[in-house]
């Protein structure tokens, strides 16, 4: 039911939508359209390199564990 409820909202909108003149409240949803980009869309490529061969290293088992981290900041900070 709350997905029919859903569906029914979105064809109200798009309805809506269709019939609206006014500059600013078509102005008001394109600027909510361009918050909800993908987070992706936004990530340098430098950056989303990196992500990416960490999941890779993730992938092949190349990781180390939460107490392997802690102890190798132990070890470099004489804690």
């Amino acid at each position: 039911m709350e997905v029919m409820n859903l569906e029914n909202r979105k064809i109200n909108l798009i309805n809506w939508l269709s019939s609206v003149q006014e500059e600013n409240v078509l102005a008001k949803v394109e600027k909510i359209q361009e918050e909800n980009t993908d987070w992706w869309d936004n990530v340098v490529e430098e950056d989303k390199k990196a992500i990416n061969e960490g999941l890779e290293q993730l992938d092949k088992g190349d990781y180390l564990t939460r107490s392997e981290v802690r102890s190798k900041i132990k070890e470099k900070f004489n804690f």
